[in-house]
């Protein structure tokens, strides 16, 4: 039986890591997801994010997927080619597939609260979920694997390391 998936996320309706109507919330610390790809027939994968100061992904680039911001609670630096930008509260940006971007909270003892959209979706919550494990493994050739499995391509240091927060 076929099932179509719902796009409404009502507030007390379900629990973390339950079905609703055909699809999961899957969380990992501070990143709440709230749909993805593999259960909305590739749309979109979709997430609130709250980052800690200091903490982002290195420079990177998506294949296939779009990758989209909007800020909803203090600054998100955002790095999109060679440009550094903040986004405020109302802000959105975006980093098209083969855009190098990473993204960071710059602000110490601010909260940094953004919803991200990606599509398609590709069930990046999966990405998330494992890339500490494979990170810590040392194995370069397997990180690089694991990246491209995920149409991700590393392509320069954080914009943590950029800014010189660490």
């Amino acid at each position: 039986m076929r099932r179509t998936a719902c796009i409404l996320r009502c507030k007390g309706f379900g629990q973390k890591g339950s079905a609703v109507d055909g699809y999961v919330v899957r969380d990992a610390p501070g990143w709440t997801w709230k749909a993805n790809g593999r259960d909305n027939q590739g749309r979109f994968d979709f997430l609130v994010s709250e980052l800690a100061y200091g903490t982002g992904p290195p420079l990177h680039i998506h294949a296939i997927q779009e990758d989209s911001f909007y800020v909803v609670e203090g600054v998100l630096t955002v790095q999109l080619g060679d440009q550094v930008v903040e986004l405020n509260p109302g802000d959105f940006g975006t980093a098209p597939p083969g855009v190098p971007h990473s993204f960071t909270n710059a602000q110490l003892g601010r909260a940094c609260k953004v919803v991200n959209l990606m599509t398609p979706g590709i069930g990046f919550d999966r990405y998330v979920g494992e890339i500490e494990d494979v990170a810590a493994s040392g194995d370069d050739e397997a990180l690089e694997r694991f990246h491209a499995q995920y149409g991700l391509t590393v392509v320069g240091p954080s914009l943590v390391e950029r800014l010189g927060l660490s």
